[in-house]
This record gives C-alpha cells, structure tokens and sequence, in this order.
C-alpha cells in the first residue's frame, strides 16, 4: 500500500513540475509574439496625440463635389 501512495505522489509531483513548464514556455512563447506584433503596428514612431497628415484619394463623402466640401 506505501509504495502505491508513494508512487502515485511522484507522478503527481513530476506532473505539477512539467504543468509549470509548460505553462512558462506559453508565457514565453505569447511575450515573443507580442514583441514581434507591437515591431510591426507603428513603424513611423507615432504616439497618441501627434498631428498627421491624411490623403484624402480614398474617403468618400456626401458631398456632390471637392470643391462644394467644407475646408
């Protein structure tokens, strides 16, 4: 019967051990892929509350003409 229970707390501890493994190579794994989205969504430095310059090529108002547009 002790051997049973020993056995069966080893297992148990060995799968504590590699469920906490596992679990910081997610979180590694997860901060890599941020690191390498956040690279790619503002190029140009821009940070909140910066002016900016807009084409206007593609927006489409309800306007008849450019020139009847509000400046």
């Amino acid at each position: 019967m002790q051997t049973e229970f020993s056995k069966l707390e080893e297992f148990l501890i060995s799968l504590q051990k590699s469920w906490k493994e596992v679990t910081k190579v997610i979180d590694m794994a997860k901060e890599r892929m941020k690191r390498q989205y956040d690279k790619r969504q503002n190029p140009q430095g821009l940070k909140e509350g910066d002016d900016i310059w807009l084409e206007a090529k593609n927006i489409h108002l309800n306007r008849p003409l450019k020139k009847l547009d509000q400046k």
